[in-house]
């Protein structure tokens, strides 16, 4: 609850706090709520004045209501569609990444989370010359292996290099480094000062589980609320500044034999608007395949348990097999 005080907005000076509070008026819903006549009369203050001041406080904190037509217009002019470079995992994403939400890739070491992140970042900064930012918590990323992925999608080195450039990398190795610099980025967003960094539109992030892992050890809740910031963090820079947020994640079972499912937990469930499950697709002849499948863990659009193919071991992907439902994971 906001309590009223001098500078709080025009016209609410320290001698009118003084004499609302010898009446016991202290807050911002205390003053908005009175009869401002009866106010006036007691605190022998103007009552024009004491108008004009709950005029502004109601613009300041209320809220003000929106139809769903109004709402849906301002979302089809901020969301944009970004491709993923792999023609299946799209498929599986209806259409690709959405600005606005947070997006998961989950999967066990070696599913290759890190592989689809870089070829993500590929594809955005070569195909839609947008810049990426990407925050590395897990010394993965490689760029020799991205520099692979960008010369299997263009032959021309010029366009090689402005791709290269636009892709910005940031190693975090604990939470409060990775808040650091998601701070630092929704200033200068709301600042519109992007510097080097041009138009950004997307912010990978590989992986979350590695920085909230050690804080969920001993003091379980002080790692949670931690968490729970990251979270915010990250929901409210994909919403306030139209971003694509892409996240990987471990995942762990119940028992050896339970089904795979993501790490960090109830709390962070809620934070994804989707998950994508990566397992290998080994076979018997072949340890080091690089085939993968992409199950639908959870989406607001899609049936949950669709599956694809992709292969992470090339710079383009193959086209994807028939998406086929199973039973949700």
């Amino acid at each position: 609850m906001v309590v009223l005080r001098a500078g709080l907005c025009p016209g609410l000076t320290e001698e009118m706090i003084q004499l609302l509070r010898a009446n016991s008026i202290r807050t911002v819903v205390d003053f908005v709520s009175s009869d401002l006549e009866d106010v006036a009369q007691k605190c022998s203050l103007s009552y024009k004045a004491l108008v004009a001041v709950r005029r502004v406080l109601l613009a300041q904190f209320s809220a003000f209501p929106a139809n769903g037509a109004d709402l849906y217009e301002e979302l089809k002019s901020t969301t944009a569609i970004l491709p993923t470079g792999s023609p299946s995992l799209d498929q599986l994403l209806d259409s690709g990444l959405y600005t606005g939400e947070v997006t998961e890739l989950m999967g066990a070491p070696g599913s290759g989370k890190t592989q689809v992140c870089l070829g993500i970042a590929a594809s955005v900064a070569l195909g839609l010359k947008q810049h990426v930012l990407f925050l590395d918590s897990t010394a993965g990323f490689t760029a020799s292996r991205l520099y692979q992925m960008l010369r299997a999608r263009t032959e021309d080195e010029e366009e090689q290099l402005e791709a290269l450039q636009r892709i910005q990398v940031v190693r975090v190795f604990d939470i409060y480094e990775m808040l650091s610099a998601l701070q630092e980025l929704r200033d200068r967003l709301s600042q519109q000062v992007v510097s080097s960094m041009g138009p950004l539109k997307i912010v990978v992030i590989d992986s979350v589980s590695a920085v909230i892992y050690p804080l969920l050890g001993g003091k379980q809740s002080e790692g949670l609320a931690i968490m729970m910031q990251l979270a915010r963090e990250l929901k409210t820079l994909a919403r306030e500044f139209s971003l694509a947020i892409v996240v990987t994640n471990q995942v762990t079972r119940d028992s050896s034999t339970g089904p795979l499912k993501p790490a960090l937990g109830r709390s962070w469930s809620f934070v994804p608007s989707t998950r994508v499950l990566l397992e290998s697709k080994e076979a018997a002849w072949d340890k080091a395949t690089t085939q993968r499948i992409a199950s639908l863990a959870k989406s607001p659009r899609q049936p949950t348990g669709i599956q694809v193919e992709l292969d992470t071991g090339n710079g383009d992907v193959q086209e994807p097999s028939p998406a086929t439902p199973t039973e949700g994971l």
